[in-house]
This record gives structure tokens, C-alpha cells and sequence, in this order.
């Protein structure tokens, strides 16, 4: 008695390989779209047919002088804070790779040291730095010999205290991301521009940078939604964002839930319209990375044939 063995079939390597797709029944999704709505459903009822919610109230102060000047002192706390962070950020990026061992040591430290403390402690910290320096001032070091000096309270007023403390703590991040972000370089491209004679600074501004800002953009994005947010730590030293709006006011009304209901909108709004904004530049800059990675691909692929062409004639 004999058997019969078949095999199977033989594909060769220009054969696409068969792939199977499972077929996803629409019933799985439809009971996640309905419990969502559920969930959905039962907190708006607790919302709406709560007696110790007043939404009049809610209505009457979203749009109130006091609140709007929070947002603007948000938004403005938040930029400027960026702003400062992105200086911090690029100088300490660099000196994490740099050469110099002193520079790498210090970035390090500094990126070590902010990044394991918590930012409301450095808010604290910041909001009540006269406790440590009465003064600040210009003088000559180890003596009493002052030359120019002010109170620390007049200079670190809470919203500049927040915003000293959201810079450095955000530029230890942002340092992170620059250092990611040139670090996607490759070597041989650094090489090949020294080659073709381009000074240092030459290649990173012209062959470095435009590869790696496109790499930057999407985390310093999420970086900036993150530090909008950071904002409402401020209202600890009693700063005049947000929340810290709200506060005040719910201490006058005694309505405190509906107020953090107020600034909860506001940081709602403000976020999303932020994340719009990094989403459209993720876009944009994904867009960019699919053309470099195809150009690179097709500069590998050319000098692979032509290496395989000189070996064949060698």
C-alpha cells in the first residue's frame, strides 16, 4: 500500500505571497459605538439633572472679562514660555552631543536634574525664591560689594515665577528632542558634506537641520500641548491663568465646581485647537520624511548597482 505525498505550492520569488484577511464582523464595533454612547448618555444626564450643578452659572461666567483675560494670560504664559524653552532647548541639544566632555557633563546634569523633578515643585519653588534671595542684583562675587540690586518679589511675580519654572523644566524635554532629532542624521552624510569641503556649521545648517526639524516638529508639538496644560500648575503661587481666575472667583461665589467647570472648557478648547495644529504638521512633516526616505532609498539603490556593475567588470 502506497501513499501519495502532494506538495504544496511552489512560489517563486517574483510569486506575490498569498495573504488572508480575516473578515471583521461589524458587530463588535457597533456594541463599542452603542456602550460609548451609553457612558456618554449617563454623564451628561449626571451633569444636566444635578441640583448641585447650576449651569446658569457655568453660562454666566465662560464668557466673563475676568476668565478671557486668564485664557490670554495662558496662552501668552504658554508661548512665551515655549519660546524660552526652545532657546534652552537648542543650546542644551547640541551640547549633548558635542565633543567637549565638560559640555556633555553639564547638559546632562541639567537635563537629569529637571527632568526628575516634579514642575510644581519648581513652581513652588520659583514663587517663593525671596525666602532664599531676598535680592537679586549685579556684584562682585564672595564679597558684600553690590553694584545694582532689586527684591526678588518685584521681579518673580507669580506669572514671570511660573513661567521661569515651565521654561527650564520644558527645555530639558525640548534638549531631548533636539538631541533625538540630530542624532537622526546619519554619520555619512555629515562625512560626505566635510568632504565636499563645508565648514561645521556649513553642514548642520544645511544638511543637518533640514533633516532634522521635520524629526523635531511632531514631540515639540506634543511638548507645547503639554505645556498649555502646565499652566494651570501656576494658580499655586496664585497666578493669573486660568484656573487660577476661576479660583478667585469661586472664592467670592462659593460656586467652586461650576467655576473648575469653566476653566475645564476653556482648557479643553484650548488644547484641542493646539493639537489641530500639531496634527497638521505632523501631516506635513511625515509628508516630507516619505520623500527623503524614497530619495535616500533611491541614492542607495543607484550606488549599489554601481558597486555591483564595477565589481562584475573587475
Amino acid at each position: 500500500m502506497t501513499t501519495e505525498t502532494h506538495p504544496g505550492p511552489r512560489f517563486t520569488r517574483a510569486d506575490p505571497i498569498p495573504q488572508h484577511h480575516a473578515v471583521r464582523s461589524p458587530v463588535g464595533r457597533i456594541v463599542s459605538w452603542l456602550a460609548l454612547a451609553i457612558v456618554l448618555l449617563i454623564i451628561l444626564n449626571t451633569l444636566l439633572h444635578n441640583d448641585n450643578i447650576h449651569l446658569d452659572v457655568i453660562a454666566r461666567y465662560l464668557f466673563d472679562w475676568r476668565i478671557l483675560e486668564g485664557v490670554l494670560g495662558a496662552i501668552a504664559l504658554a508661548v512665551v514660555s515655549f519660546v524660552f524653552a526652545s532657546v534652552i532647548g537648542v543650546v542644551v541639544g547640541y551640547a549633548r552631543v558635542s565633543r567637549n566632555p565638560v559640555a556633555r557633563t553639564a547638559s546632562w546634569l541639567y537635563v537629569w536634574f529637571f527632568r526628575s523633578v516634579p514642575l510644581i515643585v519648581f513652581i513652588l519653588i520659583f514663587g517663593n525664591f525671596a525666602l532664599f534671595l531676598p535680592k537679586l542684583g549685579i556684584g562682585i562675587p564672595f564679597t558684600d560689594l553690590s553694584f545694582w540690586s532689586v527684591s526678588t518679589n518685584s521681579v518673580l511675580v507669580p506669572m514671570v515665577a511660573g513661567g521661569v519654572a515651565l521654561s527650564l523644566e520644558q527645555g530639558a524635554y525640548l534638549a531631548e528632542i533636539v538631541r533625538a532629532g540630530t542624532q537622526s542624521v546619519s554619520e555619512s552624510q555629515r562625512e560626505a558634506a566635510a568632504a565636499m569641503g563645508l565648514s561645521p556649521w556649513q553642514i548642520e545648517r544645511k544638511v543637518v537641520l533640514p533633516q532634522a526639524i521635520p524629526v523635531m516638529i511632531p514631540p515639540a508639538g506634543s511638548t507645547f500641548v503639554l505645556l498649555l496644560k502646565s499652566t494651570s500648575l501656576v494658580y499655586a503661587i496664585a497666578g493669573t491663568e486660568v484656573l487660577g481666575v476661576a479660583e478667585q472667583i469661586a472664592s467670592q461665589n462659593l460656586a467652586t465646581m461650576e467655576m473648575l467647570f469653566v476653566a475645564s472648557i476653556w482648557y479643553l478648547v484650548l488644547t484641542s485647537l493646539a493639537s489641530l495644529g500639531q496634527r497638521y504638521l505632523e501631516r506635513r512633516t511625515s509628508a516630507y520624511r516619505r520623500r527623503v526616505r524614497t530619495t535616500d532609498a533611491a541614492v542607495t539603490a543607484e550606488a549599489a548597482t554601481e558597486g555591483d556593475a564595477g565589481a562584475r567588470s573587475a
